[in-house]
């Protein structure tokens, strides 16, 4: 079941309840509310001293921690930090603490998820306050019970998380973006038992997302890289019967479609591939279709940056096969790249051109990457490596829109089910009623 572009409007905006498909903040009186929000958190993490390295997340969400308390409300967040068997498997508490400083208001850390701890603070809370609950994935259920069956979630209901905190609460806000395309029941659970409304982070991923990809200015267009090929050739299909006018591939993704297009492109390239990506004669059919229906909208490199022994060395697509593998796309492919994103009213960005950690191959990552940062009109860059990329390359501030979610990110770009929204979706058409 894929979204059916039920979680987009005509103009992206979300401006009235009736054009958008889940509810807000600004849906309900929230003075005095008892609120459970749902963030995601999960940093990078020191696993010597528990130290969170790196804050980007925490400010995200304390926008909306802060308003929430600035409204009044009772907050009671929940969130995680890795899960088991990891070395950044930690407590809150530093989280918390974080947040804390971030916002300027004290969020005490309970450790405790639903014991009576937790709810004795629960029940004492006064206005604006500000609970954070111990790390859900400490909890068993919040771990097994992760799958979306039966078009239902009454087993996350039925969880001990759910069925003791929700009795407390008058609200669930879910402003998870980056695990909505989880089915757990610190994510999903709640939506059964409470009104299941859309924070601050989320409303701006779905907004950014859904316009982007549905009604941004003309012409848009697509940059997928990377080595999640599969994903970007699911993408690739979905953006092109929206109405993305073109797609710019790079990275293995360009691969794929090279080979598609029946391009021998050498045996070490060739084996990656076959290695490395699931089905991937599968993956290489559907891209062949692609190519056959959308050619000319669907672009490749016609050059190539090989790895000679560590050395680049640039090559025309009508040279290869070769033995060295492909690391870059080529001088004359960055041009016409150049160009095609200079022209673009709206640029949706995932995934680098080759393998920009070896500086010997980061220069057409780099360059369409820092091309997408001058363009004044809408851009909007996808989570995981990609974001890490823009930051580590100092673009980030320029552009304007960063999607926090890495698989949430794809998943939504390639119109999959993601069962978070498909929670606040039918909270929207139950709690509308009323």
């Amino acid at each position: 079941m894929g979204q059916n572009s039920g979680y987009t409007t005509v103009d992206g905006e979300f401006d009235t309840l009736r054009d958008r498909s889940f509810l807000t903040i600004d849906d309900f009186e929230i003075d005095g509310k008892v609120i459970i929000l749902r963030v995601d958190i999960n940093s990078s993490v020191n696993p010597e001293n528990g130290d969170i390295l790196d804050n980007t997340r925490i400010k995200r969400h304390a926008n909306t921690v802060k308003e929430l308390s600035e409204k009044k409300a009772k907050i009671v967040i929940l969130a995680h930090q890795s899960r088991p068997g990891k070395l950044d498997f930690v407590s809150l508490e530093k989280h918390a603490k974080l947040m804390s400083e971030i916002i300027n208001i004290n969020i005490k850390f309970i450790p405790d998820l639903y014991g009576t701890k937790a709810i004795n603070s629960i029940n004492k809370m006064e206005k604006g306050q500000i609970l954070m609950l111990e790390n859900v994935r400490f909890d068993k259920e919040e771990i097994e019970l992760n799958t979306f069956e039966n078009n239902n979630f009454e087993k996350q209901a039925k969880s001990k998380m759910v069925t003791k905190l929700s009795p407390l609460a008058d609200l669930f806000v879910n402003d998870a973006f980056a695990a909505a395309h989880r089915c757990q029941p610190s994510l999903v659970g709640f939506a059964e038992k409470l009104p299941a409304i859309a924070g601050r982070v989320m409303q701006r991923e779905l907004d950014f997302l859904g316009k982007a990809i549905a009604s941004g200015p003309q012409p848009r267009i697509a940059v997928l890289g990377g080595s999640k090929a599969a994903d970007s050739v699911s993408i690739s299909e979905y953006f092109l019967n929206r109405g993305v006018e073109y797609i710019l591939t790079g990275g293995v993704v360009a691969n794929i479609f090279l080979m598609a297009k029946g391009i021998d492109i050498g045996e070490s390239s060739t084996t990656f591939i076959k290695k490395n990506i699931p089905n991937y004669e599968a993956v290489i059919n559907k891209a062949k279709n692609l190519l056959k229906e959308n050619g000319n909208r669907i672009i490749y490199p016609n050059d190539v940056a090989l790895n000679k022994e560590g050395k680049r060395i640039g090559a025309h697509i009508e040279s290869l096969p070769t033995k060295y593998p492909i690391h870059d796309i080529g001088l004359d492919t960055l041009v016409k790249y150049i160009e095609y994103i200079d022209n673009a009213g709206t640029i949706i960005a995932n995934g680098p051109m080759g393998v920009f950690e070896d500086a010997q191959f980061a220069t057409g990552t780099r360059e369409v990457f820092k091309s997408i940062s001058n363009n004044p009109n809408m851009t909007v860059v996808g989570g995981g490596e990609t974001a890490m990329a823009f930051n580590q390359m100092g673009l980030t501030s320029k552009i304007e829109h960063v999607s926090t979610g890495g698989g949430a990110c794809i998943a939504f770009m390639a119109d999959e089910t993601m069962p978070a929204l498909e929670a606040m979706r039918r909270s929207k058409i139950e709690y509308s009623k009323k």
